[in-house]
């Protein structure tokens, strides 16, 4: 088959999918993998619950503390929501731009019938990218809200331990 300037444009075409489904799978691996934070901590803080709950600690304030613990949990759960929900946006973006590019190929042979088809399928695949860095940034700022709560609750407990007596003390009420 000799090459024609019709077919180095649709190979040429056929590239920019390509680049986006590159853009794609990077940010697969990246919520993949913050998938996986999220599920170890669900079981650290699962774990970390369930000790507390049992009174397998000498840690002090259990009643707050397992309440942080349920509070985690919720926004953990938000978070789980949101990564899942993003990964499979992203994953649908990915089919799209594997679309765009399959189109463009079998338009090039049959003789340009599907032009508004490959077109449609590569807008489709950057809503759907869009889509999901909104979701990942949702999740981001609840992670860093989640942070957030955590270092308060440490410096609230700092805060109501230095104010509780020493247990040598003799002095009533400090």
């Amino acid at each position: 088959m000799p090459v024609t300037p019709v077919t180095y444009l649709t190979l040429s075409a056929m590239i920019t999918p390509a680049l986006l489904m590159t853009a794609t799978g990077s940010l697969i691996i990246s919520t993949s993998n913050r998938m996986s934070r999220i599920v170890d901590r669900i079981r650290v803080l699962n774990r970390e619950a369930d000790a507390l709950g049992r009174g397998a600690t000498d840690l002090d304030f259990l009643d707050d503390r397992l309440e942080h613990l349920a509070d985690q949990l919720d926004r953990m759960m938000l978070r789980n929501d949101l990564i899942r929900l993003a990964l499979t946006v992203l994953y649908l973006a990915m089919s799209m731009f594997v679309g765009t590019s399959l189109t463009m190929a079998v338009d090039a042979l049959i003789g340009n019938y599907l032009i508004a088809l490959p077109t449609t399928l590569a807008i489709l695949g950057v809503s759907l990218m869009l889509a999901a860095c909104v979701l990942l940034t949702r999740e981001a700022r609840v992670a860093l809200r989640n942070n957030r709560d955590e270092i308060l609750f440490y410096q609230g407990l700092c805060k109501r331990r230095a104010r509780r007596p020493a247990p040598d003390d003799p002095t009533p009420g400090g």
